[in-house]
């Protein structure tokens, strides 16, 4: 067997020499101590002794020496490698076979001065190569070294995730959400919360203009009271896509006292929906300018908006996980619309083609459309927003 290694094996006053199999199993030794061969299995006596010799310049010293009288070869002591268990073996508790020896079995000579045979252990359990350092009586006084067989190996956590966006930071834990009251659910709202006050339709102001008849008496020709009919049918158009598993929020306040006109959460993603109401008009959209009618351009900021970039970070502040927010803009009360050209992120339409929204997939599982939504509607999420 021209593939037996030899190696040197030198710890705790041994000094050996163990013949391994091209897998690294060992399958005899020599002490230049005690001048012994041990062979782990017969049919190996003859490999490991031509390995040595062929390997080894002083192993006819070591053969040739003769034992002391009455001196017998100790058993492998448990810093020998164990031998594992070789394919096609069986399970453990089953008889286990040597490996196969390639070649005519060789024929068994008498033994050499000095060589032992070790018969083969029926079941050998498999183990990693770990030296140890065989039991020694304690010495008083001295304090023993730890085993080194005994230190675990630090076991390596899980790879780190690679973080979807480049650019972006990775995600910190999420921040505690208070709990949700009646005073700071925001589901009840309706849409043009914040015009309904301005224009005294919500609370005391409704009451007095009831009781005084104002609205009977005269019609209001208030351009807000325009924007709150805009704001209605947009509402009413979202309210569809609840169907469709979608979640709408209307009137979303925000710290300095603005408004995100409507906040519509589902499978298809967050998207801040704002409403542009103009009776009666032609409008053209297109390379960040406004047309109205046969008017001369205006420019008109779409992705600027402040609505989707700040919903964004009120909603990754309690969500575990990326919370993207796109910006729809609804015209209300036009005749027609024209769209030449759109930022990224960014959706123009009257407020019928809202629906277009309703087929919408892939951005979020029913779990975190939920669970945006229940951080959305909590109005204590928006007051770093």
């Amino acid at each position: 067997m021209q593939d037996l290694k030899v190696t040197s094996w030198q710890l705790f006053g041994h000094d050996r020499l163990y013949v391994n199999l091209p897998d690294g199993t060992a399958i005899g030794w020599a002490d230049r101590g005690s001048g012994t061969i041990t062979v782990l299995h017969p049919r190996y006596r003859d490999a490991v002794t031509d390995a040595l010799a062929r390997q080894v310049p002083d192993l006819p010293a070591l053969v040739g020496e003769e034992a002391p009288a009455g001196w017998q070869t100790p058993p492998a002591p448990p810093s020998a490698p164990r031998i594992p268990p070789m394919r096609g073996m069986r399970k453990r508790g089953a008889a286990q076979e040597a490996p196969p020896v390639r070649g005519p079995a060789p024929t068994v000579e008498p033994r050499a001065a000095g060589v032992t045979e070790v018969a083969p252990v029926p079941e050998v359990a498999p183990a990693p190569e770990v030296v140890r350092a065989p039991e020694v009586a304690p010495v008083p006084g001295v304090t023993p070294a730890p085993d080194v067989a005994s230190v675990p190996e630090p076991v390596a956590g899980p790879a780190p995730v690679a973080d979807p966006e480049p650019g972006r930071e990775r995600r910190r834990r999420p921040a505690v959400l208070p709990a949700l009251t009646p005073a700071t659910d925001l589901a009840s709202r309706r849409p043009g919360a914040g015009l309904r006050e301005q224009l005294g339709e919500s609370g005391t102001g409704a009451l007095v203009r009831a009781a005084t008849g104002a609205l009977r008496r005269h019609k209001d020709a208030d351009p807000r009271r325009g924007a709150l009919a805009g704001e209605r049918r947009v509402g009413a158009e979202l309210k569809r896509l609840t169907r469709h598993g979608w979640r709408v929020l209307h009137s979303v306040p925000l710290p300095d006292g603005t408004e995100i006109g409507h906040l519509l959460i589902g499978p298809g993603g967050v998207f801040a929906v704002s409403t542009d109401h103009r009776p009666g008009a032609s409008v053209r959209i297109g390379d960040g300018t406004l047309r109205t009618d046969d008017g001369a351009p205006q420019p008109y900021e779409l992705d600027g908006r402040p609505g989707a970039r700040r919903a964004r970070a009120a909603l990754e502040a309690y969500c575990a996980f990326d919370v993207p927010v796109q910006t729809v803009l609804v015209f209300t009360g036009v005749t027609a619309l024209e769209v030449a050209s759109t930022p990224s992120g960014v959706r123009v339409c009257r407020e019928r083609q809202v629906s277009v929204l309703a087929p919408l997939t892939g951005v979020f599982t029913p779990t975190q459309v939920e669970r945006v939504y229940d951080v959305a509607r909590n109005k204590e999420a928006w007051l770093g927003a």
